[in-house]
């Protein structure tokens, strides 16, 4: 074995079958929102008991668990996940989240995102080695707010060496971002998801609920961020949290499998802090609820991601570097995936140094996982042992010059100096150095270079003046549900 395997649990069967039993019955008994026309029109055609003045659905057990046995994936056993290690032969890679407000370095006040942060963050996204994709660190102001979405998503088409998405506000944003990724990718290609989100306990507004469609009726697809709150929209219990969370996926999926696309099983729930009011990224019940939803969606047979490698801090520092560790660690010796990064505090801003800062600690992670300990001859070292003997050592050994790249590794940001060289250096944190990283990145890579030959730049520039053109179809208010 070179290997981590590991299975961290907080839940036995029996606790796994109650919440299941308890999800069916919330979602028979209490019922959920669903305010669209053909949404409601489809659930009543398949048995469940529609309410068309409020929107209020109670969906019947026979209707979830056909969803249920529908779209259960193939998925690895337990048993073969543990034999598979943690990463399932995978490198561990992060991507970053989208936020309204930027928090530049040392900055005790936040500013509105703007499209100069946005490519600034692409430039990151195509240099940092762990970020695997990209997406609009920032929402940009400067630019009509209607339409926000698509012109973010309009730059990574332009600049992005590697995937990306966007989160959406409106319908005509999704035809338009649907537009940009077939002439980005070709018509051909799978066409981007949608994040779904519910807007309250137990219910999904209209406007999300059309996206969803949208993109499934276009051969995209959809996946379900279940964001339940312990003491806001589900109960304070870590367990009732649970069950709302599950809830929300299973609401999801019996649409997705209504509509014939693909499932999923999200695991983004969060906690209230209960002093502040506001919801906490790195509290010990957000890794307890990451542990929980990792067990709970696994258990369905899906691979799980969850809200974990997150902070309260709203700067990188000692509490930042040790909730994001923690919760990540976690949750991937639980056998699931994490959410966005770049982010300082819960949802308080993005800031460039944080995101090369969780480039960092993945790299460190996915170094920790992947490698192990492998052991055969060479590594056993036998012979090399013996040639320098009693007393002896290895530094200029033939044998560490051949197996030291593979068993080092070296960090961009973090101290690895003696105290008198680190201060000779200016004495930096992670945080200034972070800081030094992110002016070279952007010094070598800013601006991003175009990755589109002319022509699709051309046809990119069409679809996005286009839109500006248009700014009436982007209005939500012809999309709100009247019964």
């Amino acid at each position: 074995m070179n290997h981590i395997r590991a299975r961290i649990e907080v839940l036995d069967e029996a606790d796994l079958q109650r919440i299941h039993e308890a999800t069916l019955t919330v979602l028979w008994r209490t019922g959920c929102r669903l305010p669209h026309r053909r949404i409601l029109d489809r659930l009543e055609e398949r048995g469940a008991m529609v309410d068309r003045a409020s929107a209020v659905v109670h969906l019947p057990e026979a209707l979830v668990l056909a969803a249920m046995d529908a779209l259960r994936p193939a998925t690895p056993s337990p048993d073969e996940r543990w034999a598979q290690g943690v990463l399932r032969g995978r490198r561990l890679t992060i991507s970053p989240g989208n936020e309204a407000n930027m928090v530049d370095y040392g900055a005790l006040e936040r500013r509105r995102g703007a499209s100069t942060d946005v490519l600034q963050g692409i430039a990151l996204c195509n240099a940092l080695s762990h970020v695997r994709s990209a997406m609009p660190l920032v929402t940009p102001s400067d630019c009509p707010a209607a339409m926000a979405d698509v012109y973010g998503y309009y730059l990574c088409a332009l600049y992005s060496a590697k995937p990306f998405s966007v989160y959406l506000i409106s319908p005509g944003a999704a035809e338009a971002i649907l537009a940009l990724s077939a002439a980005r990718h070709g018509r051909e290609a799978r066409r981007p998801g949608y994040l779904l989100e519910p807007n309250g306990a137990l219910s999904y507004d209209e406007i999300s609920l059309e996206l969803a469609l949208r993109f499934a009726e276009a051969g995209g697809s959809f996946h379900i961020g279940p964001m339940a709150m312990a003491g806001l929209d589900a109960p304070v219990t870590l367990a009732g949290t649970l069950v709302m969370q599950n809830a929300y996926n299973w609401i999801g999926n019996v649409i997705a499998h209504l509509w014939g696309t693909t499932g999923s099983w999200g695991g983004g729930a969060h906690a209230v802090d209960m002093r502040s009011m506001l919801c906490s990224f790195g509290s010990p019940n957000q890794v307890l609820l990451g542990l929980g939803a990792a067990q709970l969606g696994q258990w369905y047979g899906f691979q799980p991601s969850v809200n974990s490698a997150l902070t309260d801090a709203c700067t990188p520092d000692f509490q930042g570097g040790f909730e994001k560790g923690v919760s990540a660690l976690t949750a991937l010796l639980a056998g699931a995936s994490f959410g966005a990064q770049g982010i300082v505090g819960a949802d308080q801003g993005a800031s460039l140094e944080q995101l090369v800062i969780d480039n960092e600690w993945a790299s460190y992670i996915d170094h920790i996982l992947s490698h192990g300990i492998p052991v055969d001859d060479a590594t056993l070292a036998v012979d090399e042992i013996a040639q320098a003997g009693i007393l002896g050592g290895h530094i200029a050994s033939e044998h560490t010059v051949r197996h030291m790249r593979e068993t080092y590794w070296r960090s961009t940001i973090f101290n690895h100096e003696c105290f008198d060289a680190w201060a000779e250096r200016g004495g930096h944190d992670a945080y200034a150095r972070a800081h030094q990283e992110v002016e070279r990145i952007l010094a070598a890579h800013y601006p991003p270079t175009l990755q589109v030959e002319e022509s699709v730049r051309g046809e990119l520039e069409a679809i996005w003046q286009d839109a500006l053109a248009h700014p009436e179809r982007f209005r939500v208010e012809a999309w709100r549900y009247t019964p």
